[in-house]
């Protein structure tokens, strides 16, 4: 299950953003996220639900 998700740091990475801006989207539902504990994680196949 945790190979389907991925951290905020590394979708960071990828889409080469800052976290506030991640943190931010999340808020807003423009990615879908689940929160982990103390963590957030974002599904692998968010790209395809980018608006």
């Amino acid at each position: 299950m945790e190979d389907c998700y991925m951290t905020v740091k590394e979708f960071c990475k990828r889409m080469q953003v800052s976290p506030s801006t991640v943190y931010r989207m999340i808020k807003s539902n423009m990615i879908p996220a689940v929160k982990f504990g103390r963590y957030w994680k974002i599904p692998r196949n968010v790209f395809r639900h980018i608006r």
